[in-house]
């Protein structure tokens, strides 16, 4: 059964890149009376509902192709008449133009997809994309999509964890569930896109610091680049070097910061090798984990920089610098103080509820507003 829609649709893919549980809350607060298809399957749609997004309807992707995916939406956009679509990722995007919709097609993409869809040109240039950051914009105009305005990340409203005051019950709990039982440096490799950082890469540096004697814990999505290699790297080396432990967990968890943000220290954004091309992280997710008072170490590329203080709530370091992330390891096991000290400073900064207008992308009705329903994060409070 399909409600009555609202004359905005969002179409969301929550498997593409960029397209993760920060993105969904984003939508959820940004929602209104908005209808949102869900391309994918049922168990998808039950995810993006509970992060709060009220789903009007769920399209299938025959074969995993988003063009086979353009008759579903024409059929679910056919109850009304839709002045305009926003659809989140570039997948999404062409299942939209696919359905042969006459509304405004706008694309508010996070991060960029290892291939680009295939759709004919003449339908690309109907979408106006808005980039989330300044480092997906010029990978999609080369792929030619007419770009817009870029998006900052600080102006979407990203909110922090929620009941922050039982952060020390939920930390006991989520670490006691990776087989944590003391106080190592557990750190979370950002998951979105999935192959935004490099596991195995994270590991190394994690490995030597250890054979330094500082232990730690990596946190990864299962499906990140390198994270099987890794694991099974991992389980080889057991006993072969001296110094600390080092563990790693893969948990898909690590793609909602605010599932797990009370039972991890830092957040990492690691390079992989020269061998591979460059996929710039998602910065909604980048700055959830900042809500969520979890400092976060990045390389020095303009889509970090722009949230990050270096030195305050996080780290820049220079990019492809294996060693740069060895000593910052080194140095936040031998300082837990300076974790506190970070993690104060990026939930006061970015872990503030704050009312935020109607974005014009999504409409150009300029009285309608969304506001964030925590007037403050106190996280740092209790860090």
């Amino acid at each position: 059964m399909i409600r009555r829609m609202s004359r905005v649709v969002h179409v969301l893919e929550p498997d593409a890149p960029g397209c993760g549980p920060c993105t969904w809350r984003v939508l959820a607060a940004l929602q209104s009376d908005d209808a949102v298809i869900v391309i994918g399957g049922r168990a998808a749609a039950e995810a993006v509902g509970d992060a709060g997004v009220a789903v009007t309807a769920v399209v299938p992707t025959p074969l995993r192709s988003p063009r086979l995916a353009g008759p579903g939406v024409r059929r679910i956009l056919g109850s009304c008449s839709v002045d305009r679509i926003v659809a989140w990722s570039e997948s999404a995007l062409v299942a939209a133009l696919s359905s042969g919709t006459a509304a405004d097609v706008v694309g508010v993409v996070a991060a960029i997809e290892r291939r680009s869809p295939r759709i004919e040109a003449w339908l690309r240039d109907r979408a106006i994309v808005h980039p989330i950051g300044t480092e997906t914009g010029p990978v999609l105009a080369r792929r030619g999509w007419r770009l817009g305005s870029s998006i900052a990340a600080a102006d979407l409203p990203v909110r922090g964890a929620d009941r922050p005051d039982l952060r020390a019950t939920r930390r006991a709990s989520i670490r006691g569930q990776w087989g944590i039982d003391d106080d190592r440096l557990v750190v979370a490799v950002t998951g979105d896109p999935v192959q935004g950082s490099d596991v195995s890469t994270a590991l190394t540096a994690a490995a030597s610091a250890a054979v330094a004697g500082r232990g730690l814990c990596l946190v990864a999505e299962p499906k990140g680049l390198n994270a099987i290699a890794a694991s099974q790297w991992l389980r080889e080396g057991i006993g072969r070097f001296g110094g600390r432990p080092v563990g790693l967990v893969l948990d898909a968890r690590v793609r909602d910061p605010r599932a797990i943000a009370s039972g991890i220290d830092v957040a990492a954004q690691v390079d992989a090798d020269r061998t591979v091309a460059f996929t710039p992280p998602s910065v909604v997710e980048m700055r959830t984990w900042l809500a969520c008072g979890v400092p976060v170490i990045a390389s020095d590329r303009p889509n970090a920089a722009s949230l990050i203080r270096d030195r305050v709530d996080g780290r820049l370091l220079p990019a492809g610098d294996r060693n740069a992330f060895v000593r910052v390891f080194i140095r936040l096991v031998d300082e837990p103080g300076l974790v506190a000290d970070m993690a104060h400073a990026a939930a006061a900064t970015h872990g503030r509820g704050r009312p935020f207008r109607r974005p014009d992308w999504i409409s150009d009705s300029a009285d309608q507003s969304v506001e964030e329903s925590s007037p403050e994060n106190p996280m740092a409070a209790s860090r």
